[in-house]
């Protein structure tokens, strides 16, 4: 195995033209394999530091000099000589040489830059594909199988504009419904065309959001999920049968004063008032999960919600969690949802969780939906979706649940379950 000669980094952009992160990592053989680090458009306030340089003629303060100095100094040194398949040595010291609780020093944004480059690089040099060496480094000697795909086909909050509140509403095949993951995908490819039709009809803009759904103008958040509905009704499907619905909320970007600011509600909501409007979209729409539906330090609602809603939906930890071991625990300890988003950008970029209930389930990278070697399956496209027949598709019986996504702009990402879901439950 070649060891590492050095790290070189050097700014970018990323697909909203905000300065980001690219480092390479260099062998001794003369390979390199780069890794870029693009940030989300809402964070949590507990997350891990991505160090810009905040000087306003530059990039409006968002240039990231200073975190590619640390790559190409501090990091470069720690890593030079190094094997690339000593992923947990390097990254631990990676975040001594920090010294932090939040990679404030270095920055989150070079640290993981650096990680995610030697961890490609360790991939290439072992001829293997990177889920496959992330799997070796989680000891998952589990079969891998393609997830089931979720698509965000409307997008609001910063992901638009604040267009809508609600930052993305996703659909999801149920595999009971839609076996084969080729189907699956072309079932939802059929409900985002038919809602492009509706959103026409309806006189709606066709602009899209940061992450490629819907931008309209809508009224209220519920009219998005009535519209959804009927796209999926139109390509003769069931809505919250055949095809879920779920929510990332990012309820931080409207919550404000202690008030949940809506477009469903001409008044600010008190949090007893919204509480009971999360509940009834519950028993309108049975959505499958909900993320981030209160704000991060709202701990007594989350723990509230779970409590009264956890057989119902699953209740996923983003801003709330942000993969803080600490915030983790505290969230086992009182029950406050039932799965965790884990980002490697967090402030614990290699977490040690705890086990109590923890259940891993999917880790995905931009290589795993093209990767996988998924077995066939011969069960036919659902009504008004097109499928070629000789297609390779995962059986329904290998499919894992979506309970993890994946977008271009992040690396991979894990959701561990901490509770048994409803899905579990019912072998969705």
């Amino acid at each position: 195995m070649p060891a590492i000669k050095k790290l070189a980094a050097r700014q970018i952009l990323d697909s909203r033209g905000n300065p980001t992160v690219e480092c390479a990592c260099i062998l001794t053989n003369g390979q390199a394999v780069t890794a870029s680090v693009p940030s989300g458009a809402s964070t949590g306030t507990h997350e891990a530091v991505e160090l810009r340089d905040h000087d306003p003629a530059n990039y409006q303060g968002k240039s990231v000099g200073r975190a590619v100095d640390n790559i190409n100094t501090t990091l470069s040194d720690i890593a030079s000589g190094g094997n690339p398949t000593d992923q947990v040595k390097l990254d631990q010291a990676f975040i001594k040489a920090d010294g932090t609780d939040n990679k404030s020093r270095l920055g989150a944004n070079a640290i993981l830059a650096a990680s995610l480059s030697i961890a490609k690089t360790a991939a290439l040099s072992q001829n293997i594909p990177l889920y496959k060496h992330i799997a070796i480094l989680a000891a998952n000697r589990s079969p891998l199988h393609i997830p089931v795909p979720i698509f965000n086909i409307v997008n609001g909050g910063l992901h638009a504009g604040m267009n809508l509140d609600f930052q993305e509403f996703i659909i999801v095949p149920d595999p009971k419904h839609i076996p084969s993951y080729h189907h699956q995908l072309a079932a939802c490819v059929a409900v985002f065309h038919q809602l492009k039709d509706i959103l026409t009809r309806e006189h709606q803009p066709l602009g899209v959001g940061d992450e490629g759904g819907f931008a309209p103008a809508l009224a209220t958040n519920r009219r998005a999920v009535e519209l959804i509905g009927e796209a999926v009704t139109a390509v003769n499907l069931t809505f919250k049968e055949a095809i879920d619905i779920s929510f990332d909320f990012a309820a931080n970007t409207f919550f404000k004063d202690g008030f949940y600011i809506l477009k469903d509600r001409p008044e600010p909501l008190s949090t007893d008032q919204y509480f009971d409007f999360l509940s009834e979209l519950i028993t309108s729409f049975a959505p499958l999960s909900f993320e981030d539906p209160f704000s991060e330090d709202d701990w007594d609602d989350w723990i509230r919600f779970t409590r009264e809603h956890g057989d119902q939906v699953i209740i996923i930890g983003d801003d709330l969690l942000v993969t803080n071991p600490q915030r983790l625990q505290q969230a086992i300890d009182q029950k406050a949802c039932n799965a965790i988003l884990v980002k490697p950008k967090k402030p614990a970029s290699r977490p040690s969780f705890p086990t109590a209930q923890a259940r891993p389930t999917t880790i995905l990278s931009p290589t795993l939906p093209l990767a996988l070697a998924p077995t066939t399956s011969n069960s036919a496209p659902p009504t008004g979706a097109s499928a070629s027949p000789n297609s390779t598709a995962s059986s329904p019986s290998n499919q894992k649940l979506p309970q993890a996504k994946f977008f271009p702009k992040l690396f991979y990402c894990l959701i561990v379950t901490l509770s048994e879901t409803p899905w579990q439950q019912s072998n969705h």
